[in-house]
C-alpha cells in the first residue's frame, strides 16, 4: 500500500465502523437495551463473520488502545473513593457472590469442556463471568438508584470485581514470581493511592486554586484537561512498566480525581467534554473494532459449552447474589416486608450484568497473545447476549420505586 494509500484506508476504516457502531448503538438504547450490544453487532457484519468489508491492523490497534485509556479513565473519573471507602465490606459480600464463585464454577466447566489451553480457558471463563461497570451503572442509572444507598453499593461492588478481574488477567500472563511481584506492588501502589488521596482532599483547595491559576496564566482552560489527562498517562504507564495493565492505572488515576477535589464546576466541564467524547467516538470505536475482530466461523464447535458455561455462571451469580443481598437488606428500617423481598432481587439480576470489561479483557489478552482468535469471538458473542438479556430481566422486576434503600 502506498504511502498517500494508508491514511486514506485508515481513515475509511474508522468512518465506516464509527458511522454503522453510532447508529446500531443508538438504535438499541431506543429500544432500553445497551448500546455497546449494538456496536459489537455492527462489527460483527462489517468484519469476517459476515461481510469481510473492514479488518483489523496494526493502526486500528493503535487506535483502538487510545480508544480504551479514554473510556476507563472517565469511568473512574466518575466513581467517588468516597464510595468505595464507606461501602467495602458490604459491596465484598456482593463481589464473592456475583464474581468470585462463578467465576471458580466457569472456570471449572471451561477446563473440562473447552480445549483452547490452561490459560485461555480461564481467561475465557473470566470474560464472561466478569460483572461490567459500563452496562452495571447504566441499568443503575436507568433503575432510579445512581444516588441511592442501593445504588452505591452495586457500583462499589463491580469496582472491586472489576480491578481484581484485571489484576488476575495480569497474574495468568506471568510467572509466580513475577506475579507475587505484581501483587506487592499493587498493594504498595493501593496504600499509597490511599495516602495521596487522603492528603489531596485535605488540601482540595489548594489543588484547585492550582488548576485554576495555571488556565488563566496560559489564558486557556484547556491545560486542565492536558494537566488531568497527562496525569492519566503517566499512571497508566507505571501500571504497565510493573507489569499490569495501563487500563488499571486509568481507572485509578481517574478515580482519584473526583468531584470534590477538583470542584464541582470543573468536574462537571472536564465530565461533560470527555463524556460527548466518548460516547460519540472512542466508545462506538472500539467496540465497533472490537466485534470486527470477531470470527465466529471457527467456533461453532464450542458455542454448545460456552452457552453452558454462561448459563450455569450467570445463574449461580443471580441466585447466590439474592441471598446475599437479602441478608444485607432483612435489617433495613428503611425498607417495608414486600421492598426486602423485591430489593435483593433487583440487585442480583442488576449485577449479572456482562459486557464492555469482559470484552476489554480478551482485547487485552488477544494483543498480548494469551488467547486464540477463536476463543475471543466466542467471548464477544457471549458477552453481546447477556448485554442484551441482563436489561430486559431488570424491566421485569418490581418498579424502581421500591429499591431506594440498603443499609
Amino acid at each position: 500500500m502506498s504511502l498517500v494509500g494508508l491514511p486514506y484506508q485508515i481513515i475509511w476504516q474508522i468512518l465506516v465502523v464509527l458511522t454503522s457502531a453510532v447508529v446500531l448503538g443508538e438504535l438499541f438504547r431506543q429500544f432500553g437495551l445497551p448500546s455497546v450490544a449494538g456496536e459489537l453487532l455492527s462489527g460483527l457484519i462489517l468484519g469476517p463473520t459476515l461481510l469481510g468489508v473492514v479488518s483489523i491492523d496494526s493502526q486500528i490497534n493503535a487506535v483502538s488502545t487510545i480508544s480504551l485509556f479514554f473510556i476507563i479513565f472517565l469511568i473512574g473519573f466518575e466513581m467517588k473513593t468516597e464510595t468505595l471507602r464507606k461501602n467495602i465490606p458490604r459491596a465484598s459480600i456482593l463481589t464473592f457472590s456475583s464474581f468470585i464463585l462463578p467465576l471458580a464454577v466457569g472456570t471449572l466447566i471451561a477446563f473440562r469442556f473447552l480445549d483452547f489451553g490452561p490459560i485461555s480457558d480461564f481467561i475465557v471463563a473470566l470474560g464472561v463471568t466478569v460483572p461490567s461497570i459500563s452496562i452495571i451503572s447504566v441499568i443503575v442509572m436507568q433503575s432510579g438508584l445512581l444516588e441511592s444507598p442501593t445504588g452505591q453499593v452495586i457500583l462499589a461492588s463491580v469496582v472491586i470485581t472489576d480491578v481484581i478481574a484485571f489484576v488476575l488477567l495480569a497474574a495468568v500472563s506471568q510467572s509466580a514470581s513475577n506475579t507475587f511481584r505484581l501483587i506487592v506492588y499493587l498493594v504498595m501502589f493501593i496504600v499509597a493511592f490511599a495516602a495521596l488521596d487522603f492528603v489531596l482532599n485535605k488540601k482540595r483547595e489548594s489543588f484547585q486554586r492550582m488548576l485554576s491559576s495555571s488556565s488563566k496564566y496560559l489564558k486557556s482552560e484547556d491545560i486542565s484537561y492536558a494537566f488531568l489527562i497527562a496525569l492519566g498517562l503517566l499512571v497508566s504507564l507505571i501500571f504497565q512498566e510493573i507489569g499490569i495493565s495501563y487500563i488499571l492505572g486509568a481507572f485509578f488515576a481517574g478515580l482519584i480525581l473526583h468531584e470534590e477535589l477538583i470542584g464541582r464546576e470543573a468536574f462537571q466541564r472536564i465530565s461533560r467534554t470527555l463524556g460527548r467524547l466518548n460516547r460519540g467516538f472512542f466508545i462506538p470505536l472500539f467496540f465497533g473494532f472490537a466485534g470486527v475482530e470477531a470470527n465466529l466461523e471457527s467456533g461453532f464447535s464450542s458455542l454448545l459449552p460456552l452457552a453452558f458455561l454462561v448459563i450455569v455462571s450467570v445463574g449461580i451469580s443471580i441466585s447466590l447474589t439474592y441471598f446475599a443481598a437479602r441478608e444485607l437488606t432483612k435489617n433495613s428500617p428503611q425498607l417495608a416486608a414486600e421492598q426486602v423481598r423485591n430489593v435483593p432481587r433487583q440487585i442480583s439480576v442488576i449485577l449479572a450484568g456482562r459486557g464492555a470489561v469482559g470484552i476489554i479483557i480478551v482485547s487485552i489478552a488477544l494483543s498480548y497473545g494469551l488467547i486464540s482468535g477463536t476463543a475471543y469471538s466466542l467471548v464477544i458473542f457471549a458477552t453481546a447476549v447477556v448485554s442484551i438479556t441482563a436489561p430486559i430481566l431488570v424491566a421485569r422486576q418490581e418498579p424502581k420505586a421500591e429499591l431506594e434503600n440498603i443499609s
